[in-house]
């Protein structure tokens, strides 16, 4: 992990419940309101996610798409660089990931 500039501690990523109170107040909605748009926006992006070569755009924001890693056969001895200790490694199963890309837009907005 990075270490904080000396003298400055480091800054805490917005919880849910702080950034649906600051929405709520930008959007002049009640927090009830908000709760529930981001749970509809959850599900819609899951159930876009869900669907075959799954592709979903956040308007403004960023592009998620859904990668398939293939499962990796273990079982092959490896010498550890570090320590000169042999190991063999182990299977990994078959996984479904989920990247995120953000669009030109919001690229731009943070290189100004």
């Amino acid at each position: 992990m990075a270490k904080a500039a000396a003298g400055k501690p480091a800054k805490k990523a917005m919880t849910k419940s702080a950034f649906v109170a600051e929405l709520a107040e930008k959007a002049e909605l009640s927090k009830k309101q908000v709760d529930a748009v981001l749970e509809g926006i959850v599900e819609i992006v899951q159930a876009q996610l869900k669907q075959k070569g799954g592709k979903f755009t956040l308007p403004g924001l960023a592009r998620l798409s859904v990668t398939k890693k293939a499962a990796v056969k273990g079982g092959v001895e490896k010498t550890n660089p570090l320590n000169g200790q042999k190991y063999v490694t182990k299977d990994k199963p078959a996984s479904v990931q989920v990247r995120m890309r953000p669009i030109k837009a919001l690229k731009e907005a943070l290189n100004q």
